[in-house]
């Protein structure tokens, strides 16, 4: 109730008087008013005149009794709502999210979920508590598109291939690359990040929160020197999703699909001689310490994704919809700053660690590699997503050049 709004309540008069006053009613008026021993006193006096003027027994001739201090006991009551005159208010609700990510703690994707987090909980103000469990402790990387789809997980951290058992074209490629980040970026957040949304929408129940740049300078570490076509030729190449088997098959390699946590042990007992993946996460997890030579044939941005379960994230009030997309927006643009930095210093870092990197210039990938590379990017483009995916995603990356 407002200030100095008034509420009349009632309270039978036999309460205080029992049966003799049983068809009398005894009505206090009640307004929100300061509580000092003055305005109380006086309000229990009016409300002691207002009883006796209107409930005055006319036929008895006689003023009906009631205790000072009874009245004293209903005001306070009142005033202090123990005596309830409107409905309680409902506490909102706290949506409770533990959020996986896969990758070390000091790489810059968990920190950047680590943010989002952060920014999700302090500008929910109470309505939101995500806990983040990096470093795989809550899913391996095979499980997150299931837990998703299901919604026993809310949020997550994925790689879209990793879902191209659930969704064989949600991670189309074909023949033509981007070489630039600028280019990059506004094809991964342009029209492939549609495409992305898209499909995950239709056969994946999830929802794309924002994209996390992974990588753009990557490398195929190896035991022996890759400098140029044919270098890799019969070389077991660790790939995280069969995706990428083209462009190592193309290379002359023997591609291998194997979770990022395998690699080091199997780099060491040489189950395989090399392993494709961003500077940072080469870096990070110390795969220099078995394998010393680095070739980077073309720069290859690569974007996780922050995803939720589409029912949950539909069924949100909609400020904190906002919340959640706003939180993404915010990680996002960190990340891509934070990768940008520890590519330029990994890059430094692994030369000072005795890596030999060789870097494939742009004139020199279209002159030698994308007379290979492209024929057969597009052959298993058609073959695995068909001729009109193909020829969309070759349009994509023209029409953003």
């Amino acid at each position: 109730m407002g200030a100095g709004q008034k509420r009349t309540v009632c309270i039978p008069a036999e309460i205080c008087h029992g049966e003799r006053k049983k068809g009398n009613t005894l009505k206090i008026r009640k307004s929100e008013v300061v509580q000092t021993d003055c305005v109380v006193g006086g309000l229990l006096r009016r409300v002691n005149n207002f009883y006796h003027h209107n409930f005055r027994n006319k036929e008895e001739n006689m003023k009906p009794w009631i205790s000072r201090s009874t009245i004293l006991v209903l005001a306070f009551a009142l005033m202090s709502g123990l005596i309830v005159t409107e409905p309680a208010i409902a506490k909102e609700k706290v949506y409770k999210v533990q959020v996986p990510s896969q990758l070390p703690v000091s790489h810059p994707l968990t920190k950047a979920v680590q943010i989002f987090c952060d920014t999700v909980n302090e500008n929910g103000k109470g309505r939101f508590e995500l806990t983040h469990f990096p470093a795989g402790q809550l899913l391996t990387d095979k499980e997150i598109p299931k837990s998703i789809s299901k919604g026993t997980v809310k949020i997550s951290l994925a790689f879209l291939p990793w879902y191209s058992g659930m969704i064989p074209d949600i991670y189309p490629y074909a023949g033509k690359v981007t070489l630039t980040l600028d280019h990059a970026l506004r094809l991964w957040r342009g029209p492939l990040l549609n495409h992305f949304e898209q499909r995950l929408n239709e056969k994946g129940n999830a929802h794309i929160i924002a994209p996390l740049l992974y990588s753009f300078k990557n490398g195929y570490i190896t035991e022996e020197p890759v400098t140029k076509p044919g270098d890799m030729q019969g070389m077991k190449i660790r790939i995280p999703t069969k995706v990428m088997a083209v462009e190592v098959e193309a290379l002359g390699g023997v591609p291998t699909v194997m979770s990022s946590a395998d690699v080091y042990m199997s780099l060491q007992r040489n189950t395989i001689q090399g392993a494709t993946s961003g500077l940072p996460s080469i870096y990070v997890r110390k795969w220099y310490e078995a394998a010393n030579n680095i070739i980077s044939v073309k720069p290859a941005p690569v974007d996780f994704h922050i995803i939720a379960n589409q029912k949950w994230f539909d069924d949100l009030p909609a400020d904190l919809q906002q919340v959640l997309m706003d939180a993404g927006e915010t990680a996002s643009k960190k990340c891509t700053q934070m990768i940008v930095e520890a590519e330029n210093k990994v890059e430094a870092a692994l030369k000072a660690k005795g890596v030999n990197i060789y870097k494939v210039s742009i004139e020199e990938y279209n002159e030698v590699y994308n007379p290979i590379m492209e024929p057969a990017l597009n052959a298993a483009a058609v073959k695995m997503f068909g001729q009109e995916m193909t020829d969309a995603y070759n349009s994509w990356v023209e029409s953003t050049r």
